[in-house]
């Protein structure tokens, strides 16, 4: 009797677990639709909900890009013990890391800002002189180059944009109160990001632990460390792709400054901002990066931007051969086709972001189904090693 009751509760235990599963699956289902069907209220939601923890995002953006510097500065200070010591040396690689990204962060705005919105406003001078030379003169202009109607291109120019331009200046100001709101608001967000970024770091550990605690919790005991495992070494692919290659930016950038100081080239510090920025996608970054300075001084003077291209040409093949693998090494380990391939769909869903972030995320889907491909040949036992 009492064997026959347990095996009723049993199977009321187990109906109602599969009735609860099938009541949440019913209940995903129906909001999944009714998100679809009001697809525009949904995407305000979501745009709203964004906005709100986009400081968060921020943290956890700087958090991430600056962790590894952290990570760095508290190797020399391995000897200091355990317990209060531990504290004291996170505390003090914290403070210095965030020196440095303030530091840097004061001596863009202060120094380097200024000097590239005297190059864009001298830029903007230039071709308003040259607008202003080619209609004085057109005439001339028109008998040197009779191929080119001249005065039809000018008229274009005028049509469509300094006389749209006129008629609505009226929406200037509104305009510009909304970009004011916009900078108000990510210079907030921004300042909170770096705050909340602060208390993430600082965390970090306890973060990780109960990251690894709902691994545990969710997943089969014996799968659980191999899940950890690749969490671990897709954030390596990752977070070591972002910091190398912006130090491999930085080192690029910098370098082309001093070459074309050397050379004396107009508007270098404005030029090498852009190839560095640039610099960060790969393949095409560089030839990116130098088409502004080179169309620039192909009309001051075609041998500068001759010596222009002969040396970013050479930047590139610096970076390429030698100073991207030494700093990179094999973070991403995949072959040129794929991070074509990163580059292309990246770009074409999210711009340039995309761009730099899809070589990444392709190296760790790539992993990822390295690893699933791997664990299905094991357990068929066939052995495919030697045409990896």
């Amino acid at each position: 009797m009492e064997e026959k009751r347990s095996k009723i509760k049993d199977l009321l235990k187990e109906i109602l677990s599969n009735g609860g599963y099938v009541i949440g699956l019913v209940f995903i289902c129906t909001l999944i639709i009714v998100a679809v069907i009001n697809l525009g209220t949904t995407i305000d939601i979501i745009g709203r909900f964004l906005a709100i923890i986009a400081p968060f995002i921020f943290g956890f953006f700087f958090a991430y890009l600056i962790r590894p510097i952290v990570a760095t500065l508290e190797k020399p200070l391995k000897k200091i013990k355990k317990g209060k010591g531990e504290k004291i040396k996170r505390v003090i690689s914290i403070v210095v890391s965030y020196l440095i990204v303030i530091g840097a962060l004061t001596i863009i705005i202060v120094y380097i800002f200024p000097q590239m919105k005297n190059s864009v406003k001298d830029i903007g001078n230039s071709v308003k002189n040259g607008y202003n030379y080619v209609t004085n003169h057109l005439d001339e202009m028109n008998a040197m180059i009779p191929v080119i109607n001249l005065g039809s291109v000018i008229e274009y120019i005028q049509n469509n944009l300094i006389d749209k331009l006129m008629s609505n200046s009226g929406t200037i100001v509104p305009v510009v109160y909304h970009f004011s709101s916009s900078v108000l608001t990510s210079l907030y967000n921004i300042f909170m990001g770096l705050v909340i970024s602060i208390y993430m770091i600082i965390d970090g550990q306890k973060l990780k632990n109960s990251i690894k605690r709902i691994i545990y919790a969710l997943s089969p005991i014996e799968k659980a460390p191999a899940i950890c495992k690749t969490i671990s070494k897709c954030n390596h692919i990752f977070n070591g792709f972002l910091f190398g290659k912006a130090v491999d930016s930085l080192i690029i950038g910098i370098l082309c400054f001093i070459a074309m100081s050397i050379l004396q080239l107009p508007y270098s510090l404005l030029l090498s901002v852009i190839v560095g920025i640039t610099n960060m996608i790969p393949y095409f970054g560089p030839i990116i990066g130098a088409i502004p300075g080179f169309v620039i001084y192909l009309f001051i003077d075609p041998k500068l931007s001759l010596f222009f291209a002969i040396m970013i040409l050479i930047l590139q093949q610096f970076d390429g051969l030698y100073l991207g693998p030494k700093i990179l090494g094999d973070l991403t380990g995949i072959k040129p086709l794929w991070v074509i391939f990163g580059i292309v769909i990246g770009g074409a869903y999210f711009g340039a972001v995309g761009m730099f972030l899809g070589v990444p995320t392709v190296a760790v889907f790539m992993y990822l189904a390295d690893l699933f491909i791997e664990s299905k040949l094991k357990k068929k036992k066939i052995d495919l090693s030697d045409m990896k």
